[in-house]
């Protein structure tokens, strides 16, 4: 009987451990996936328009709860701060009003363990905004 439980408990420590190595080996390589957006310009040939590779702006995002709870994420640097509140007074858009001509979502490594760990209630992922260089028409719609 005894020989019999020991069995059994090697069994399941091996099972275990290979579940392990198994998550361990899927969370490792499922990491860094990126999807993105281009612009296109405008016809007869709508190519992609050029962009400012120089100078890309950046922020980790974290979608809540299966996504039921984001934030909308609109880059503005601030050129004038309140000395009382410390509040931003005035802003400017950082593509000088041309626009996104790229935008990027990055899946780092760590997001799959992110999710696993918080079951999917936390899951971050890195968006990245290249501005246009491409000037907007003087009129428009």
């Amino acid at each position: 009987m005894a020989n019999r439980i020991c069995r059994c408990s090697v069994w399941w420590s091996s099972v275990t451990l290979a579940s392990a190595l198994m998550l361990a080996a899927l969370s490792a390589g499922s990491g860094c996936a990126t999807y993105g957006y281009a612009a296109r310009g405008p016809a007869p040939d709508y190519s992609q328009v050029a962009i400012d590779r120089m100078t890309p702006r950046s922020s980790c995002r974290w979608s809540y709860f299966w996504g039921w709870k984001s934030s909308l994420w609109s880059p503005l640097d601030c050129v004038e701060t309140d000395s009382v509140t410390n509040r931003c007074k005035r802003v400017i858009d950082p593509c000088d009003g041309n626009g996104a001509g790229e935008v990027n979502v990055s899946l780092g490594w760590y997001t799959v363990p992110m999710a696993i760990l918080t079951l999917g209630m936390a899951v971050p992922s890195k968006l990245t905004i290249y501005c246009s260089t491409q000037t907007r028409p003087e009129r428009g719609p």
